[in-house]
C-alpha cells in the first residue's frame, strides 16, 4: 500500500441536536440542504448496563450558510440501518429495521413550499438491512445486506430502482461473498462495493461474522470485475463512500483489529483511512480521520465529504458532524 499524496483537511459542522447522538442513520441532499434523519441509540442507559435501544424518527435539516440544524417533521415510523441514495428529485431512504424487524419501506424527502415532505416509494422486493446504495446513470443500485437483523444472513443480490418507471428490478448477483456494512460508491458508470463483513458458520449453528477485503467493480455492459483487495478489513465505514478527485475514500470504519475489549472498556475504533486508486487499481493509505466513527452515513454536501455521527465504540454514540476535503 502506498501513501496518498493529497491529504484531507477536516472542518467540524453543528454537532446534531441529541445529546446522545444515533448510529445507522440516513443522510443526504434535499433541495440544497443537508438532511440527516433515523438511526438510533441507548438514551436511557448505556448498552453495558442493559439499556434498551431506540430507534428514532427524528429528521434534522441544515440550510446551507446555517449555522445549525433545524428540525423538521418526523418520519412515519421509526427507522435505521438502511441505505440512502441523493437524486434530483429529492433524497431516497431505503429499507432499514426498528424494533420490530428489517423492513422493505422506501420514502423520497423533496420540499415543497418550503417544507421538507415525506412520500412513500415502491418498496424493496425483499426486507433489507445493513445493505449499502448507489446512484449511476439516474438509478438507484442497492447492493447485498440481510433480510432480517441478528447477523444471520448476508445478501450477495442487488436490486435496481428506475426512478422513471418507480419500479425495482433484481441485478446481476455479486460473485463474491454475500455482506452487509460494506461501503459503495459510484464513479461514472461504474459502481464499486468495498469489503464489509460475511458469515461463516460457527459453534451452536449460529453464524459468526468474517470480515472481508474484496472489492469489486461493475457496469452494466460487462457485469462484475475483481478489483485489488483491500490492505486491511473495513467495514461500516462511512457510505456512499466519497469520491475526490476521482478516488474513493473509505474514511475509518472498523477495521477488525481491537478485539477483547467490553463495550465499556473498548478504546474505539481506529482513525485509519484509505483511498482506492481507480486509474491504478491500488490502495492508498489516506492518513488519520477527526473522528473515527463506525455505522455512518455520508453525504458530498458544500463541497465536502459529510460523516455524521455513528458509533464512537460499540454501544456509544457520537453527535458530531464532520465534512472533509481536499488541502
Amino acid at each position: 500500500m502506498t501513501s496518498n499524496e493529497m491529504t484531507l483537511e477536516w472542518r467540524r459542522l453543528a454537532d446534531l441536536p441529541d445529546a446522545e447522538g444515533f448510529a445507522g442513520s440516513y443522510a443526504g441532499v434535499c433541495g440544497g440542504a443537508l438532511v440527516v434523519c433515523g438511526g438510533a441509540n441507548f438514551p436511557e442507559r448505556p448498552l453495558w448496563e442493559g439499556g434498551p435501544k431506540r430507534w428514532t424518527d427524528r429528521v434534522f435539516v441544515m440550510q446551507p450558510g446555517a449555522a445549525g440544524w433545524q428540525d423538521a417533521a418526523p418520519l412515519p415510523k421509526p427507522l435505521g440501518y438502511g441505505a440512502t441514495a441523493t437524486l434530483p428529485e429529492g433524497m431516497m431512504l431505503i429499507g432499514g429495521c426498528n424494533a420490530g424487524g428489517a423492513v422493505a419501506d422506501c420514502y423520497l424527502l423533496t420540499f415543497e413550499d418550503g417544507e421538507l415532505q415525506c412520500r412513500p416509494l415502491p418498496p424493496l422486493p425483499t426486507t433489507l438491512t445493513g445493505h449499502a446504495a448507489a446512484v449511476m446513470g439516474g438509478k438507484v443500485y442497492v447492493q447485498g445486506g440481510s433480510v432480517a437483523p441478528g447477523e444471520q444472513d448476508a445478501e450477495s443480490r442487488m436490486w435496481i430502482y428506475d426512478p422513471a418507471a418507480a419500479t425495482w428490478t433484481e441485478g446481476e448477483p455479486l460473485p463474491g461473498r454475500g455482506r452487509f456494512l460494506h461501503q459503495m460508491a459510484t464513479v461514472g458508470n461504474t459502481l464499486y462495493v468495498l469489503g464489509g463483513i460475511g458469515l461463516q458458520p460457527g459453534e451452536n449453528g449460529r453464524m459468526v461474522r468474517d470480515m472481508l477485503t474484496e472489492a469489486w467493480s461493475y457496469t452494466p455492459a460487462t457485469g462484475w470485475r475483481r478489483l485489488a483487495y483491500l490492505p486491511h478489513f473495513c467495514a461500516a465505514a462511512p457510505t456512499p463512500a466519497p469520491v475526490i478527485d476521482g478516488k474513493i475514500y473509505l474514511l475509518g470504519g472498523d477495521d477488525a483489529t481491537v478485539k477483547g475489549f467490553t463495550p465499556q472498556n473498548h478504546p474505539g475504533f481506529h482513525n485509519q483511512s484509505l483511498c482506492y486508486n481507480i486509474a491504478r487499481n491500488t490502495w492508498e493509505d489516506a492518513g488519520p480521520v477527526a473522528a473515527a466513527r463506525a455505522v455512518l452515513p455520508c453525504a458530498f454536501w458544500g463541497g465536502m465529504a459529510v460523516i455524521v455521527n455513528g458509533e464512537q465504540r460499540p454501544g456509544k454514540r457520537s453527535n458530531q458532524v464532520w465534512g472533509a476535503k481536499i488541502k
